[in-house]
């Protein structure tokens, strides 16, 4: 049995090198061996260029132009790492947290005290300054200028039921928006605010840290991997020392009436 299964697939290599009209056309995939290597053929490692093939897809990750990089082959010592999206994400994170204290009233007008606001006008909601311009008339009022007369009513509900706790009013085409003098209570309300959004500034931050940590465990080299934990630290601590100066900041507005 052993025999007989030795000499068919001599014949199907033989078949095979006769069909390619040429002896030399089976070399590169079968050398010239003995029926009892032909045999066993088969079952052998695949031809160099095969492997070769096969492995491109886990080939090394390289540098791009424009500062770039790949995602590193896991076993890979020599793959760069990109922090941009870690940088990206941690920078979102401190424009989100500049939004945010800047809706926070101070007692002292300021236009973009109503940029986050939305209207819901013509079927649609619409962001405040597509239907109006605002401009402080003095320390303590806001002017809407509306762009149509029929938004007024619209703009006039959206800054009213705002979280800002405002009292517009309309005058033709205006909206006037008096601001009021803070209290004891909504100054403490105020600060307790700045510290609940830093904190969730900081959240994200060491979220995005998290995410680019636990990429690094794949590197393969644990030179570049400890060099990366660090870079991505550096950056951590830097941006959570923004969030603290920001918060620190707004504090000092709320408490001297000045945003």
């Amino acid at each position: 049995m052993l025999r007989h299964l030795r000499r068919a697939n001599l014949q199907r290599l033989c078949s095979l090198q006769w069909a390619l009209g040429a002896t030399e056309a089976i070399p590169s995939a079968a050398p010239p061996c003995s029926l009892q290597q032909a045999a066993w053929w088969p079952a052998a490692a695949p031809p160099a260029a095969w492997q070769n093939q096969q492995a491109a897809p886990f080939a090394k990750a390289t540098k791009k132009k424009g500062g770039g990089a790949a995602h590193p082959a896991d076993g890979d010592s020599g793959a760069t790492f990109d922090l941009t999206e870690t940088k990206s994400l941690m920078e979102r994170a401190l424009e989100h947290l500049q939004g945010e204290m800047a809706n926070l009233r101070t007692g002292r007008a300021s236009p973009g005290m109503l940029d986050h606001l939305k209207v819901d006008v013509y079927g649609d909601r619409l962001p405040l300054k597509a239907c109006g311009t605002v401009s402080v008339r003095d320390s303590q009022l806001l002017v809407v200028t509306v762009f149509d007369a029929d938004a007024v009513p619209c703009v006039v509900k959206a800054v009213g039921d705002s979280p800002l706790r405002l009292s517009p009013r309309a005058e033709g085409q205006e909206v006037l928006v008096p601001i009021p003098r803070p209290t004891i209570e909504s100054i403490d309300a105020m600060m307790k605010v700045c510290k609940v959004e830093g904190e969730q500034a900081k959240v994200t931050v060491r979220h995005a840290r998290k995410l680019a940590m636990d990429a690094a465990k794949k590197l393969g080299s644990e030179d570049e991997r400890k060099r990366v934990e660090r870079e991505v630290q550096r950056l951590t601590d830097e941006f959570v020392k923004e969030v603290d100066g920001m918060v620190a900041h707004k504090e000092k507005s709320i408490r001297s009436h000045d945003s």
